[in-house]
């Protein structure tokens, strides 16, 4: 009998993620068929992962916890006698839409490879631009909290570190005699900014904008362990980085 290895699935000739069916499980197809139970159940599988979608008190986190009966449902905890409800302490508390619109908007924000716009999500939903506005607002928020978390521990093993020039174009004039050098100091519009990345090997994912590349140094430090096994890309284009590194 053939023993199943521990890393099927993982090595570098495996699927990449997005192409198997486990990307697909919150599509727009599935939320848009749910019944208001079957959207709050999929909300709860969502928020209480680590219990299967068994609620846990926000308050103080005991775990025994009874219904109650009301509507919409909520649930009260048995440690501190709080009641709570599908998205007290979450970024949702005081929702005015359905969860299944909730559902629809996180589906269109993370699959949206080239971003999402307000104005996409107002007509998708059929909301007001400046809710859809606020929501999005609100999602980019919670991702960089949990990406800058200082409770994380810092990035270790194999971290590869990468980073790129974006904006601060000089338009070049027409005619050659006007144009200057476009490589001076002078000449520069001070919005150029470098974005770097730290990325962990099967593991998250650091972005840090920064003016300088020289400025990144002190945050590669700070969020990437010391005995990490460093790796940096673009050498020519990253030379402070890759000094350290």
């Amino acid at each position: 009998m053939a023993k199943a290895h521990p890393d099927k699935g993982l090595g570098p000739m495996s699927q990449h993620f997005l192409l198997g069916a486990a990307a697909r499980w919150l599509s727009l197809s599935n939320i848009f068929r749910m019944t208001d139970d079957e959207a709050r159940d999929t909300f709860k599988r969502v928020r209480w992962s680590a219990t299967d979608g068994e609620p846990v008190c926000p308050h103080c986190g005991c775990l025994t916890i009874y219904a109650l009966a009301e509507t919409p449902p909520r649930w009260k905890c048995s440690g501190c006698r709080r009641k709570f409800s599908l998205t007290s302490g979450t970024l949702f508390h005081s929702r005015k839409l359905p969860v299944r619109d909730y559902l629809a908007a996180i589906a269109l924000f993370v699959n949206g490879v080239k971003g999402t716009s307000a104005l996409q999500i107002s007509r998708d939903l059929n909301i007001n631009p400046k809710s859809s506005f606020v929501l999005l607002h609100k999602l980019r928020e919670a991702m960089g909290s949990q990406i800058h978390n200082p409770d994380e521990p810092e990035l270790s093993g194999t971290v590869e570190v990468d980073g790129a020039y974006f904006g601060g174009h000089v338009k070049p004039q027409n005619r050659k005699a006007d144009r200057a050098d476009r490589r001076l100091a002078e000449e520069q519009t001070g919005k150029r900014q470098v974005v770097v990345v730290a990325r962990e090997v099967r593991g998250r994912t650091l972005p840090f904008i920064v003016p300088r590349e020289s400025d990144a140094v002190a945050l590669i430090r700070k969020h990437v362990a010391s005995g990490a096994d460093h790796s940096c890309r673009r050498v020519e284009r990253l030379g402070a980085l890759a000094r350290v590194l």
